[in-house]
């Protein structure tokens, strides 16, 4: 029956070749634009996480909902005995402390308000520009940080801050200038700290980069007269494993009734999660789209082959072929143009999205950005099956009609055909 299938699809080369054609197109269209939405979200997931989010924060409980109003009221007291618990668990490569506050930097000319993070300084990588060897703006979407002038911060510098590009850009400053950062502390009265400016940093968050500036963790707790910290920071191994993780801490704070509630990075990262469900509307459409193409190809070519084989078809029946056995024929017929499309489409779509990631397309700034990048499609192994399985599925579902339409031919009428 597979044979028979075979001989009959290159009975019209033309024909099938076109119909092929179209079905190869629709994998590869799928599978390069498949791979140019993940290498986004991948870029876009792990910038937010390496710079900002981390895969997952641990807060005093309340803290994000009552925080608001005063959120030296919800700071975590005992930081130290809470990061050892947090990295019993496996996959926890560090745990890093942040406190956050709000103050105002002052030139001595000039005045802003501004957002100060205290960051450990061993826990928080960043790479410098110069050293990379590369003129590529993409950095952040590997590395988080990016020291675009001066140096990041040093332990042995402790009043040594790095300020965000667009900070620097409305303060004018450049590294070597003093500052004087000015914040309410934890008790209500105003505090102030001469700094030094080690450093100008971006990330791929323009809002970021706008308003904040970071500083060692001890000068931050020193400003505010607090050793408290207002959230954990926790690195894992591989994103992946961040639902497992969580629900390993959940079952630890639950054991040791700790005062403490969790976050992972796509709860805190809202603009990715609005950008991946756009994503996921867009692929949506593009995948009806090419179904629609590929059902009506293969449609029109199992009507013509019908219509052009009706005596042969009523001749086989007249020697006993039966109806369930012609509609398997033609069934057989349309999945094979689905498998041969879809291989070729396969082979075609991974050629073609591999050559792509090698050399790169250069993408404007996304919104909320201010640097460019690179796109470089990834080969995804469920966008493949995807695709291999539309074509499939696609080529027998066009097929069924001509098919039940063939077996129901009378014998008699086909063979008067003409």
């Amino acid at each position: 029956m597979l044979r028979l299938a075979l001989r009959n699809i290159f009975r019209h080369k033309t024909r099938s070749l076109i119909t092929l054609s179209a079905i190869a197109f629709g994998c590869v269209s799928l599978i390069f634009v498949g791979g140019f939405f993940e290498d986004i979200l991948f870029k876009m997931r792990e910038s937010y996480i390496k710079a900002h989010t981390g895969h997952l924060q641990v807060y005093r409980k309340d803290f994000l909902t009552e925080g608001r109003r005063n959120p030296y009221a919800h700071l975590i007291e005992q930081p130290l005995e809470l990061t050892h618990i947090i990295q019993q668990v496996p996959g926890v490569t560090r745990v890093t402390q942040r406190l956050e506050f709000a103050g105002l930097f002052s030139t001595g000319e000039t005045t802003m308000s501004c957002l100060g993070q205290g960051v450990e300084v061993r826990h928080e990588p960043v790479v410098r520009l110069s050293e990379t060897g590369t003129s590529r703006t993409d950095l952040p979407s590997m590395t988080g940080t990016v020291i675009e002038q001066g140096e990041p911060l040093a332990e042995d510098q402790p009043f040594g801050v790095i300020v965000g590009r667009g900070l620097a850009e409305s303060l004018a400053v450049r590294p070597g200038d003093g500052l004087i950062l000015v914040s309410h502390t934890v008790g209500g009265s105003i505090n102030a700290l001469d700094v030094i400016v080690r450093g100008i940093f971006y990330t791929s968050s323009q809002a970021f980069d706008d308003h904040y500036v970071r500083l060692p963790l001890s000068t931050a707790q020193r400003l505010l007269h607090t050793q408290s910290v207002q959230a954990l920071v926790v690195f894992l191994e591989r994103t992946e494993d961040t639902p497992r993780v969580k629900q390993a801490l959940e079952r630890l704070i639950r054991a040791r009734r700790l005062d403490v509630e969790l976050r992972t990075w796509d709860e805190l990262s809202d603009f990715y999660t609005k950008t991946k469900a756009f994503f996921s509307r867009l692929f949506f459409v593009l995948k009806l789209v090419i179904a629609i193409i590929a059902i009506l190809s293969i449609y029109n070519t199992m009507n013509m082959a019908v219509l052009e084989r009706t005596t042969e078809i009523g001749t086989i029946m007249a020697l006993g072929l039966k109806r369930r056995r012609v509609l398997w024929l033609f069934l057989c017929e349309g999945g094979l143009l689905g498998i041969l499309g879809g291989i070729a489409g396969l082979a075609a779509g991974t050629a073609l999205t591999w050559l792509v990631s090698q050399v790169g397309i250069p993408m404007p700034p996304p919104p909320g950005a201010t640097i460019t990048w690179h796109s470089e499609p990834l080969i995804d192994p469920p966008t493949l099956a995807f695709a291999f399985g539309l074509s499939l599925a696609t080529a027998l579902i066009s097929s069924w009609y001509p098919a039940q339409k063939a077996s129901r031919l009378e014998i008699a009428e086909a063979l008067r055909h003409s």
